[in-house]
C-alpha cells in the first residue's frame, strides 16, 4: 500500500504542477518553449504516476523514483511558484508607479531591467527542471512501469442532503449498561470523604474508550455533579509538568514553565472546587511518574469526593494507578455493529430488504470494534447500491496487511474519491495525537498547500468544508466540540487514524528514514528544525515565537503559524508593567515569498511592519492580538488575500476595497476621507461569515449606504450594523441610511445597535428585501438571531413573528418603544396558525417606558399559537411594566428559563408557566401573585423545576408552595417582607431531597409547625444560609441543621435573645465556611475545633461575644486561613493587649485576621497587597452583576481616596472598602463554589 499511497500524495502536487504550467506560465513573456515542454513533462508523469497508483511493481526501486520525483515536484513547484511572485511584484509595483513623478518612473524601468535579468534565470531553472523530468521518465519506463491514462476524475459524493451536523457526532450504542454503572460510581464518588477516587477504562485501540469516557463526561457535566469538569488527552509521553499545564489550559489559565508556578495556579483555581479530571489515553508503565504526578494534585484541593478517569490500552498501566474499579470493554456484538452502521448508513429509515444480508456479514467482519463499523458504514454510506456492498462483503480486506482495524481503516482511506481528499487527510497527521483543530484553520493550512482547487460551483474554503464534511462522516475525523449553537467548533483524530494518515503522508519511508521532511508541528522549545532540512520546510506551526530564527533559510515555506500557542520570551521583551511585548516581527519572514499563510495571533506586536505588503501570495493573515493598532497601507497590494483576522480595534489601511479576494473581514469601521468610506465593501463581494461595520453616523445619505452593496454578498451570514451610541444632533438620517444597507436574502445573524430613527425602514419593518431582478420582495426565511440594541429614538419594534426560523430575538435599551402592539407579531389572518413558530429565546432589556404587552388582534386569536417552542426568556428593567397578555403564558409549554428583574410596576405573573426548570425574579416590589398554579399543573410542570431565586418583591403575599418539587436543586429567597407563609415552604423543605443550596434571608416567620420527615433529611445540601433574626424558632434552626450531613457552606443569623448557637451545628462537617451572626452568646463553643476542614471564619454583630474558642481548639482548625470579626465591641484580639481575656493567642497563627476591616498581625501597609478579594474581579464564575455592584462600590470610595494612607479619614475610607469587600464574600463564595446565579442573556 506505500508506494501506492505515496503515488496518490504525489498526484495531488503534480496535478497542480500541470495547472501552473497550462494556465499561468505561458502568460509570463519568455517562458513559451520551456513551459510547453514543462506540460508534456508533467502529462507523462502523470501517466506514470496512475500505473504506479496501481501498485503493479512493488519494491525498493519503484519507492527511489517515487521519492526523487517527489523532490523534482517540488522544486519545480518553487520555481513556477517565484515566477508568479516575481509578476505579481511587477503589477503591485506598475500600480504604485501609475500616479508617481517621473524620477519615480525611471527607477521602475530600472526594476524592469532586472526583472528581465531574472526572467533569464527563471528559464533556466525551468530547463534543469525539464531535464530532470525527462531523466525522472525514463527511470519509469526502465523500471516497467507504463504510461496509464488515468481514468475519469472522480467526484465527492454529495453532502448536500447532511443538514444535521449532529448525525456527524459518534454513534454510542451497545456500552448504555456500563455507561450508566460508571455515572453512578462517579456520582457516589462525588459525596465521599476521600479526596481523589479513581476509575479506569481498559480496552484495545478502536474499542470505544474515548467514546464511553465522553458519554460518562457529558451526563457528569450536565448535572453539575463536580465543581469543574477537565478532559485531558495524554498521549505516551507522560511528563507530569506537561499535564499540569495542560490542565491549566482547560481550566481557561495561562501555562507555567516551572513545576511549583504551575501546581500553585491550579491550588488557586480547584482549592475550593471539587473536580472531575479525565485523563485519556495513558501509556505510561513507570509508577515514579505516576506519583510524581498524583502525590501533588492530592494537595490541590481542600475539597473531598473529586474523581479521576483514566483510559488506557494496557492492564498493566491501569493497575499502577491503583484504581478502585477498572472496566475492561469487550468488543461488541456482531448485532450492535451492524446497528452502528444502520444507524450511521440510514438513519431512522428502513434498511432495504436487498441490503440487509450483505449488510449483516460487513458488520461481522468488523471483529466488535464500534470505529470499525463507523469507518466501513462512511463507505457503505458513499454507495448505496446493491452491487457494491456485495462486492464489499466479498472482497473488501483480501488485498489488505496488518490486523483488524488496520485492515478495516486502509480500505476506508483507498475509498476516499479524490486524491486531494486523501492529501488533506494524510495532512491531519502533523498535529499531536488527541490535538483539537478548528475546521476553518485546517482549510486555511490546506488552501496554503495548494491541496484545494476550485470549481465552477464551489470555491477553495467550500470545497475544504465539503473535505471537512467528508471525513467527518466517514470517521476518519471526529467532533470534539460544539459551540453554543451546535455548530462542529474543533474535530480531532483518533489515535489510530492518526497512526495510518502519518504512515501516509512519510510515503513507503519509515520515519527514522525521513531525511526531507515538508510538514512540522513544534511541540517544545528544545525542538528545533535540523539545518539541513530548513530548506524543504513547507508548513511550520511552532509553539514558541523566536525573533532571532533564521526564516530566510526555510525558503519553501508555505504556512507559517504560532496561532493558539505559547510564546517564548526572554526578559529583555517584558515592560516595566510586566507585560510581554515585541517591537516588531522578524524581517527575515519578508524572505518566505511563497508564504500563504502567516498566523500571529499571540504575538503583542503594535504595528506590523510595511514590507508585509510584499508576501503577494498571502491568502490568510491572523493578527488578533490585543495590542495590535494598525494594519500598513501596504496591505492593499495584497491581492491573493482571502481571509484578514483582526480584532474590532484595529485601525484598517485605506483603499481596502483593493482586496477583491476577501472572504473574511470581520470588523470596518466607516470613516471621512476617501479610501475609508462605506463604498470600500461595494467591491468585496466574497465575503462570508460576519461583517461588522460600525460608525455608519458618518455615511450621509442612501444613495452612499447602497454603495456597501451588501445584498449582493450571498455568503455573508452575520451582519453588525452600528451608530455611535449617545450622538447629539438629528439622527434622522439614520433611516435613509439603515435603508441602504439591505441585507442578503441568506443572512442568519442580524445585530443593529445606536440606530436613530424613530421608524424602522420598510426592509426591516417587514424583514423583506428586494429580491434582485426579479423586482419582488422576499421575506429574511433563514434569520436565527436578531438583536436591536440602544436604538434610543425608535417607537415601534419591526414584524418578527412571520420568520420562520428565528431562534433568538434580544431587544436592549429601547428607551422610547412603549408597547410591543400587534404588527409585532406578524398580520394575522385565517391562514395564520403560528406565530414565531421557532423562538427558544426572548430577551428585553431596559424598555423603560414599555407599559404593554398587546396581543394578537384577530377575530379568533385563541386559534393562533405563539411562541410554541420558547425555551429561555428574560424581561429585565421594564419599569412601566404592569402585566403580560394572557397568549404570552398560555402555549409556553417547553419553557425551561425563565427570569424577571426590576419590573417596579408588575403585580402578578399569570398561570401556565410551562415546564420550567429555573425561575427568577427580582427587584418587582409591586408584585402580590405568582399564579394559581393548582394541584394538576404542579404535577405536570413543576416536577422539572430545580432552581428558584425570588428576591426583593416586597408586596408578595405567597408563593406557591407547589413549587417545590422533587427535582428543585437550589432555593433562594430574600427579602419577600410580606410573604406569609414560609412555616409552609419550610415544611415542605424535605419534599426535595435533592437541594443542594438553600438561601433565606431577610423573610418573616422562619420557622415551622412540623416536619413531614423528624428530622428532615438534606443529604446533598452544600450550601445553607438561613436567616432566622425576623421571627425566627431555635428550633427551625436545628431542625434542618440535624438534616444536614455535610455543608460546603453554613451562614446563619441568628437573634440577639439567643444566648447559644444551635445544638445541631456540632454535628454538621462544614467544609469551607462558616459565618455566625446576631448571636447574644458570650463566648463560641469548644465544640468549633472539630471543623477540621474549615478555610474561612466570620463572626459579625455579636455584641455580647467576648471569648473564642481555647488555643487548643482553634489550633485544630489547620486549614483555617481567613478569620473576620465585625461588630463584637466585646471581644479583645490587639496583638499587643496585656489584657488577661485577650484572644489573641488562640488566633494568631490564622494567616490572614480582619477586625472590623482592619488586618491585624502585619503592617498595616500591606493591607492592600496581601488582600485576596481583588481577585474576584478577574474571577470568570463570577456573575457580572455581582462583581459589578463590588466594583461600583470600589470606586466610589476610591474616588474619595486618591492614595492609600493609614491615618485619620482616608485611613477610615479604607476600613470601609474593606468591610465593604467583606460585606460581599459569602456572596462571592456561594458564586464561586456553586456557579449559581439568576440566568442571564447579556
Amino acid at each position: 500500500m506505500e508506494e501506492a499511497a505515496a503515488a496518490t500524495m504525489l498526484k495531488v502536487l503534480f496535478q497542480k504542477l500541470s495547472e501552473y504550467s497550462t494556465d499561468q506560465v505561458l502568460l509570463v513573456a519568455g517562458f513559451g518553449n520551456e513551459a510547453e515542454q514543462l506540460t508534456q513533462n508533467l502529462n507523462m508523469i502523470q501517466k506514470f504516476l496512475s500505473d504506479a497508483e496501481m501498485g503493479s511493481i512493488p519494491g525498493e526501486a519503484v519507492k527511489k523514483w517515487l521519492a526523487d520525483l517527489g523532490n523534482v515536484g517540488f522544486d519545480a513547484d518553487n520555481v513556477l511558484d517565484e515566477i508568479i511572485y516575481y509578476e505579481l511584484s511587477k503589477q503591485s509595483k506598475a500600480d504604485t508607479m501609475a500616479n508617481k513623478p517621473m524620477k519615480q518612473k525611471v527607477l521602475l524601468c530600472f526594476l524592469f531591467c532586472l526583472h528581465i535579468l531574472s526572467a533569464r534565470s527563471m528559464a533556466h531553472r525551468i530547463q534543469q527542471i525539464n531535464g530532470n523530468l525527462g531523466v525522472i521518465n525514463q527511470r519509469a519506463a526502465d523500471l516497467g512501469l507504463v504510461e496509464r491514462v488515468a481514468a475519469a476524475v472522480p467526484t465527492l459524493p454529495d453532502v448536500a442532503r447532511e443538514t444535521d451536523s449532529f448525525s456527524l457526532d459518534p454513534i454510542f450504542i451497545g456500552r448504555d449498561e456500563m455507561k450508566s454503572k460508571i455515572v453512578k460510581q462517579l456520582t457516589a464518588c462525588s459525596t465521599t470523604d476521600k479526596c481523589i477516587s479513581i476509575l479506569a477504562i481498559v480496552g484495545m485501540g478502536g474499542l470505544g474508550k474515548t467514546t464511553l469516557t465522553r458519554e460518562v463526561f457529558n451526563s457528569l457535566k450536565d448535572e453539575n455533579r463536580f465543581g469543574s469538569h477537565i478532559w485531558v488527552y495524554v498521549s505516551p509521553n507522560f511528563d507530569p509538568l506537561t499535564l499540569f499545564n495542560k490542565i491549566l489550559t482547560s481550566l481557561d489559565l495561562q501555562e507555567s514553565k516551572l513545576k511549583e508556578a504551575a501546581l500553585k495556579k491550579l491550588v488557586d483555581a480547584l482549592k475550593d472546587k471539587s473536580y472531575l479530571l479525565i485523563l485519556d489515553d495513558i501509556w505510561n508503565e513507570n509508577v515514579l511518574k505516576w506519583e510524581e504526578f498524583i502525590h501533588p494534585l492530592l494537595r490541590v484541593s481542600s475539597m473531598k469526593g473529586n474523581a479521576i478517569v483514566v483510559t488506557t490500552r494496557s492492564l498493566g498501566v491501569a493497575s499502577i494507578m491503583k484504581p478502585f474499579d477498572t472496566h475492561e470493554l469487550q468488543r461488541l456484538s456482531d448485532e450492535d455493529c451492524w446497528s452502528i452502521i444502520k444507524e450511521k448508513t440510514f438513519g431512522k429509515e428502513n434498511v432495504p430488504s436487498e441490503l440487509e444480508a450483505s449488510g449483516t456479514k460487513i458488520a461481522e467482519k468488523c471483529k466488535g470494534l464500534p470505529l470499525a463499523a463507523s469507518v466501513v458504514a462512511g463507505v457503505l454510506l458513499s454507495d448505496q447500491s446493491e452491487e457494491r456492498w456485495h462486492s464489499i462483503k466479498e472482497n473488501w480486506l483480501s488485498r489488505y496487511e496488518g490486523n483488524d482495524i488496520e485492515r478495516i481503516l486502509k480500505f476506508s482511506f483507498d475509498n476516499l474519491s479524490l486524491p486531494s481528499l486523501k492529501k488533506c487527510f494524510a495532512y491531519c497527521s502533523i498535529f499531536p495525537k488527541g490535538y483539537k483543530f478548528k475546521p476553518q484553520t485546517l482549510i486555511e493550512y490546506w488552501m496554503g498547500e495548494g491541496f484545494l482547487k476550485a470549481d465552477e460551483r464551489s470555491d477553495m474554503e467550500s470545497m475544504g468544508e465539503k473535505f471537512i464534511h467528508v471525513l467527518l462522516r466517514n470517521s476518519l475525523l471526529q467532533i470534539a466540540e460544539r459551540d453554543v449553537h451546535g455548530n462542529v467548533e474543533s474535530c480531532v483524530m483518533h489515535d489510530l487514524l492518526h497512526d495510518l494518515a502519518a504512515s501516509v503522508l512519510r510515503g513507503s519511508f519509515k520515519e527514522d528514514e525521513i531525511t526531507q521532511v515538508r510538514y512540522m508541528f513544534l511541540k517544545e522549545h528544545s525542538y528545533a528544525v535540523p539545518k539541513t532540512n530548513e530548506k524543504y520546510l513547507r508548513t511550520l506551526l511552532s509553539v514558541f515565537y523566536q525573533k532571532d530564527i533564521m526564516f530566510s533559510n526555510f525558503e519553501s515555506l508555505h504556512v507559517l503559524a504560532f496561532q493558539g500557542w505559547k510564546v517564548e520570551y526572554w526578559p529583555s521583551h517584558i515592560n516595566k508593567a510586566g507585560d510581554l511585548f515585541i517591537e516588531d516581527l522578524s524581517s527575515e519572514i519578508k524572505k518566505l515569498i511563497h508564504l500563504r499563510v502567516l498566523d500571529i495571533d499571540v504575538l503583542p506586536i503594535e504595528y506590523l511592519p510595511e514590507w508585509i505588503g510584499e508576501l503577494f501570495h498571502l491568502q490568510t493573515l491572523r493578527a488578533c492580538h490585543s495590542k495590535l493598532k494598525k494594519l500598513p497601507s501596504t496591505l492593499k497590494n495584497l491581492r491573493n488575500l482571502r481571509h484578514l483576522y483582526i480584532t474590532k480595534g484595529v485601525e484598517l489601511f485605506a483603499e481596502i476595497g483593493r482586496l477583491t479576494s476577501l472572504r473574511t473581514l470581520q470588523f470596518f469601521r466607516v470613516g471621512d476621507k476617501n479610501g475609508y468610506k462605506i463604498e470600500e465593501l461595494g467591491s468585496l463581494n466574497c465575503l462570508k461569515g460576519k461583517l461588522q461595520i460600525d460608525n455608519l453616523e458618518r455615511v450621509r445619505n442612501k444613495e452612499e449606504a447602497e454603495k456597501a452593496n451588501l445584498s449582493n454578498k450571498p455568503k455573508l451570514l452575520e451582519l453588525y450594523l452600528g451608530w455611535e451610541i449617545g450622538r447629539e444632533g438629528d439622527t434622522t438620517n439614520d433611516e435613509n441610511v439603515l435603508e441602504g444597507l439591505q441585507p442578503p436574502s441568506r443572512l442568519e445573524k442580524l445585530v443593529i445597535k445606536g440606530f436613530g430613527g424613530k421608524r424602522f425602514p420598510s426592509w426591516t419593518r417587514n424583514m423583506e428585501v428586494d429580491n434582485g431582478r426579479q423586482g419582488s420582495r422576499i421575506t429574511l426565511n433563514k434569520l436565527v438571531e436578531i438583536t436591536l440594541s440602544d436604538c434610543s429614538e425608535c417607537e415601534e419594534i419591526p414584524m418578527f413573528g412571520q420568520l420562520p426560523n428565528l431562534k433568538c430575538l434580544r431587544l436592549y435599551r429601547l428607551r422610547n418603544v412603549k408597547s410591543i402592539n400587534s404588527s409585532f407579531y406578524v398580520s394575522v389572518n385565517d391562514d395564520t396558525h403560528t406565530v414565531f413558530p421557532a423562538l427558544e429565546e426572548l430577551v428585553l432589556v431596559n424598555l423603560p417606558k414599555l407599559t404593554v404587552l398587546k396581543g394578537i388582534e384577530s377575530v379568533d386569536a385563541s386559534a393562533v399559537s405563539v411562541f410554541p417552542r420558547l425555551q429561555h426568556s428574560m424581561i429585565e428593567d421594564c419599569r412601566v411594566l404592569t402585566s403580560f397578555p394572557t397568549h404570552f403564558w398560555s402555549p409556553l409549554k417547553r419553557l425551561k428559563v425563565f427570569s424577571i428583574r426590576q419590573c417596579y410596576n408588575l403585580s402578578e405573573i399569570p398561570d401556565s408557566l410551562g415546564t420550567l426548570n429555573s425561575l427568577t425574579i427580582s427587584d418587582c416590589p409591586n408584585l402580590k401573585r405568582i399564579g394559581d398554579l393548582g394541584v394538576q399543573q404542579s404535577q405536570e410542570s413543576l416536577r422539572s423545576l430545580t432552581s428558584l431565586w425570588i428576591s426583593r418583591c416586597e408586596a408578595l403575599l405567597y408563593l406557591p408552595c407547589e413549587m417545590l418539587g422533587s427535582s428543585l436543586k437550589s432555593l433562594v429567597l430574600e427579602d419577600l417582607s410580606s410573604l406569609e407563609n414560609l412555616p409552609e415552604i419550610i415544611a415542605l423543605l424535605p419534599k426535595s431531597p435533592r437541594l443542594t443550596r438553600l438561601v433565606i434571608i431577610r423573610v418573616p416567620q422562619f420557622m415551622t409547625t412540623c416536619f413531614v420527615e423528624i428530622p428532615p433529611r438534606f443529604s446533598s445540601l452544600e450550601w445553607l444560609n438561613i436567616d432566622a433574626s425576623v421571627g425566627g424558632l431555635m428550633e427551625t434552626v436545628n431542625g434542618i441543621l440535624q438534616g444536614c450531613s455535610s455543608l460546603d457552606g453554613l451562614l446563619l443569623k441568628g437573634m440577639e435573645s439567643w444566648e447559644n448557637l444551635p445544638e445541631s451545628i456540632q454535628y454538621v462537617t462544614t467544609r469551607s465556611y462558616l459565618e455566625l451572626e446576631n448571636f447574644g452568646m458570650e463566648e463560641l463553643p469548644e465544640w468549633l475545633g472539630n471543623f477540621t476542614s474549615l478555610r474561612q471564619l466570620r463572626i459579625r454583630n455579636c455584641k455580647k461575644l467576648r471569648h473564642l474558642p481555647s488555643m487548643d481548639a482553634m489550633r485544630r482548625l489547620t486549614e483555617l486561613s481567613h478569620l473576620n470579626i465585625e461588630g463584637c465591641p466585646e471581644i479583645c484580639v490587639e496583638e499587643a493587649s496585656d489584657a488577661a481575656d485577650s484572644q489573641w493567642p488562640n488566633i494568631s497563627h490564622i494567616p490572614y485576621i480582619f477586625i472590623d476591616g482592619r488586618r491585624i498581625g502585619c503592617p498595616e501597609a500591606s493591607d492592600a497587597a496581601d488582600s485576596q478579594w481583588p481577585n474576584i474581579f478577574h474571577n470568570p464564575n463570577i456573575p457580572h452583576y455581582i462583581v459589578g455592584r463590588l466594583g461600583h462600590f470600589v470606586l466610589e470610595q476610591l474616588s474619595s481616596c486618591s492614595c492609600r494612607v493609614t491615618t485619620g479619614k482616608q485611613a477610615t475610607t479604607t476600613r470601609q472598602l474593606c468591610n465593604a469587600i467583606a460585606e460581599m464574600s459569602a456572596l462571592v463564595f456561594f458564586f464561586l463554589h456553586f456557579r449559581f446565579s439568576p440566568p442571564t442573556f447579556e
